[in-house]
């Protein structure tokens, strides 16, 4: 397959947060280095009041960063097909291709009856045609010799019988001379009925002929129209595939390292002291949202995988408060591939949450951390299609289903 230089809308994103985030730190940097007029070598007699409004100028400035990058996500997370919607197109261009194809074949098969039928009523006009031609001919050459030997009164070969049985004789004679030419006559007539119903066929069938071309070639259009959708979709679907791998693959990775990092951490003394607390309490709701997509195996509509969601998550909207579901101590705060911005809390007892996809972290590692306390707002960072809160409990590293614990 030709080497394609589209650069995947994932990578885009990636590229994209990290130069933004590149430049609110440069930003900062730069801000807080610049010397303020007046005061130029001065800082330590600088007024806390100018100190303060500075500070307040710099957090209006990462604000506005951080609503530019949110909202190019939200622009570029719109702009993507998700997998579901790319596969749905697919069955049903697939569906609309078999519905043509089974239109296309019967439309064949009705021209071609329709073809046999109009050289059958052609034969049977031809033949018309033939039998009229033969029996105007007999007439005309009748009519020709009765003007040759001039009129003729068929009293005057009655009466010119020389006995009875001549005349008896005649008389059969004139009758079935009459006879015939009746015969002749009305054949002919019917002969001229026949041809012009025949031809009325003809034209008939010729007529359905062109109806039914022209509905093959919209057939035929439908059905090249569909493939070439087809063939774009499906070419869409590799290219999406391939980010969808690699999503996968990050996020994989990242359960992985969260797995191994509680593991290790709980090998530390105040790991192993946390551990040996056992955990007793229940969790509280970390957001106020329906829970969009539950614990458990999941099967991919294009990868056709199934892949274990090692969480749930909950709908809600950009910047929600995240709550801490128990008290805990956090143990990583920060930012994951396929995660995103993400907080994981120890609650002992082997016992840890993970809050993912943040727009904001507010916990800071090494907290001790209390129930409902907020830990983030709610953002789409890392690889998803909207926003929401992914949320996860392990116990020992290990996933386990939340939805018994809420």
């Amino acid at each position: 397959m030709p080497k394609t230089d589209i650069v995947p809308e994932s990578l885009i994103m990636r590229r994209f947060s990290d130069r933004t985030h590149l430049f609110a730190g440069l930003l900062l940097a730069g801000t807080l280095l610049l010397p303020s007029p007046g005061f130029a070598g001065d800082e330590g007699r600088r007024p806390a009041a100018r100190r303060k409004a500075q500070r307040v100028v710099l957090r209006g400035k990462l604000a506005s960063v951080r609503t530019d990058i949110r909202d190019t996500r939200i622009k570029l997370r719109q702009a993507k097909r998700s997998e579901e919607t790319i596969a749905a197109e697919v069955r049903e261009i697939k569906a609309r291709l078999d519905s043509t194809r089974d239109r296309l074949r019967r439309t064949k098969a009705r021209l071609a009856r329709t073809k046999q039928e109009q050289a059958q009523v052609a034969a049977a006009l031809a033949e018309s045609q033939r039998r009229l031609q033969e029996r105007e001919l007999t007439l005309a050459r009748r009519m020709a010799a009765n003007y040759r030997q001039g009129p003729v009164r068929y009293a005057s070969v009655l009466l010119g019988s020389r006995s009875m049985r001549d005349m008896v004789s005649r008389a059969y004679v004139v009758r079935t001379i009459v006879r015939y030419d009746a015969q002749l006559i009305a054949e002919i007539k019917n002969d001229r009925l026949n041809v012009l119903k025949w031809k009325q066929q003809a034209d008939a069938k010729a007529r359905q002929v062109t109806e039914q071309m022209r509905e093959l070639a919209v057939r035929q259009e439908e059905q090249a129209r569909d493939t070439r959708r087809m063939r774009h979709v499906l070419a869409e679907a590799r290219t999406r595939r391939a980010e969808i791998e690699d999503e996968l693959a990050a996020l994989e990775a990242d359960s992985e390292r969260i797995a191994a990092r509680i593991r290790a951490l709980q090998e530390t003394p105040l790991g192993r002291a946390r551990r040996l607390i056992a955990f007793t309490g229940g969790f509280l709701r970390p957001v106020d949202g329906p829970i969009t997509s539950r614990f458990g195996m999941r099967y991919h509509p294009i990868l056709h995988v199934t892949k274990l969601h090692t969480g749930i998550d909950f709908g809600a909207g950009i910047g929600t408060p995240i709550l801490a579901a128990a008290d805990g101590v956090v143990i990583f705060a920060g930012y994951m591939r396929g995660y995103g911005n993400s907080v994981v809390i120890d609650h002992g007892g082997g016992v840890s949450t993970l809050y993912g996809h943040q727009s904001e972290i507010v916990a800071v590692e090494g907290q001790n951390i209390a129930r409902g306390q907020m830990v983030g707002r709610v953002g789409m960072t890392g690889y998803t299609t909207g926003p929401h809160l992914h949320f996860e409990i392990r116990k020992n590293g290990t996933p386990v289903n939340p939805m018994g614990s809420l």
